[in-house]
C-alpha cells in the first residue's frame, strides 16, 4: 500500500503540472486575442471597418488579420484580406500590399472585388516612381521599373475591365507613366547623340514611338530622328519622320523646324 502512494504522488504532481501549463497557454492565447468572445465575423468586420475609415489602421489591421484568421470561410475573411492590403497601401508600404493584393486575386479569383484588387495593385505600382525635387535627379534620369510596372497593370486593367468605373482613372495615370518613359527615352536617345552613337539613338527613338504613344514626347522625338538620320545621310528615312511630325503634329514648335528642313531639302 505504501509502494502505491509512493508512485501515485509523483504522477499526480505530473498530472496538476501540465493541466496549469495547458490552463495558462489557453489564457495567454485569450489575453493575445483582438476579438471578443461574443464576436461574431459581422460584427468584428464591422467594428474594424469602423476603425479604418477613421484612419486608424494600427487599430484596424490587427482585427482584420483575426478575423481572417478565426472566420476562414466567412465572406468577411475575404473582405478583412483586401482591408489588410488597404492598410498597408495608406501606410505607403506598397511592396507588402501589391503581395497582398495579388494573394487576394490568386486564391479568390471569382470573387467580384478582383477589379479593385487588380486596380490597387496598379497603383501601389504607379505610387512607387521616384518624383523629382531639386535635392535629386530629374524623374526621368531614374530608375524607371515601377513606371514600367504601373503602365503594364494599368493596361491589362483596362483591357480586362473597360466598363469598370475605375478606366478613367487609369487612363490618366497610363498618359503619365507613359510620359515619364518616354522622357526617359529621350534622355538615353540624347546620352547616345552625345557621343555619335546613331543607330542607339534611332533604335530608342523608334521604341519610344512604337510603346508609348499619346506620350506627348513624339514632336521631340520626330525631330530628333530626322535630324539624325540625315546625319548618316539617308535622306528619305529623314523626309518620312520630319513629314509624319508635320502632319501628325502641326501646330508645334517641332513641325515648324520640320518644315525648315524640309524646304531645304526640297531645294537639294
Amino acid at each position: 500500500m505504501a509502494m502505491r502512494i509512493r508512485f501515485a504522488r509523483p504522477l499526480l504532481i505530473l498530472s496538476l503540472a501540465l493541466t496549469f501549463a495547458c490552463g495558462g497557454s489557453a489564457s495567454s492565447k485569450s489575453k493575445g486575442s483582438v476579438l471578443k468572445r461574443d464576436d461574431d465575423a459581422r460584427s468584428a468586420y464591422e467594428r474594424a471597418l469602423l476603425d479604418f475609415r477613421r484612419g486608424d489602421c494600427l487599430g484596424a489591421e490587427p482585427l482584420f488579420r483575426e478575423i481572417r484568421r478565426e472566420f476562414p470561410y466567412s465572406r468577411f475573411a475575404a473582405l478583412s484580406e483586401l482591408r489588410i492590403g488597404d492598410c498597408q497601401f495608406k501606410n505607403e508600404a506598397y511592396p507588402e500590399a501589391i503581395q497582398t493584393y495579388r494573394q487576394f486575386v490568386r486564391i479568390r479569383p471569382s470573387h467580384k472585388e478582383i477589379p479593385y484588387a487588380r486596380f490597387r495593385i496598379a497603383e501601389a505600382y504607379y505610387n512607387q516612381i521616384p518624383s523629382g525635387w531639386f535635392m535629386t535627379p530629374p524623374t526621368y534620369e531614374r530608375d524607371q521599373s515601377a513606371a514600367r510596372d504601373a503602365l503594364i497593370q494599368l493596361r491589362r486593367f483596362v483591357v480586362d475591365y473597360p466598363d469598370d468605373q475605375r478606366v478613367p482613372e487609369a487612363n490618366k495615370l497610363m498618359e503619365k507613366c507613359m510620359g515619364t518613359l518616354a522622357a526617359h527615352e529621350l534622355y538615353v536617345a540624347r546620352f547616345y547623340l552625345k557621343r555619335d552613337a546613331y543607330r542607339g539613338v534611332i533604335s530608342r527613338l523608334r521604341g519610344l514611338l512604337a510603346s508609348y504613344p499619346g506620350s506627348g514626347a513624339e514632336p521631340k522625338a520626330l525631330l530628333l530622328l530626322g535630324e539624325v538620320y540625315l546625319k548618316l545621310h539617308e535622306v528619305e528615312a529623314a523626309r518620312q519622320a520630319l513629314n509624319e511630325l508635320v502632319q501628325r503634329f502641326p501646330e508645334t514648335g517641332e513641325a515648324k523646324r520640320a518644315r525648315g528642313i524640309l524646304g531645304k531639302l526640297a531645294q537639294g
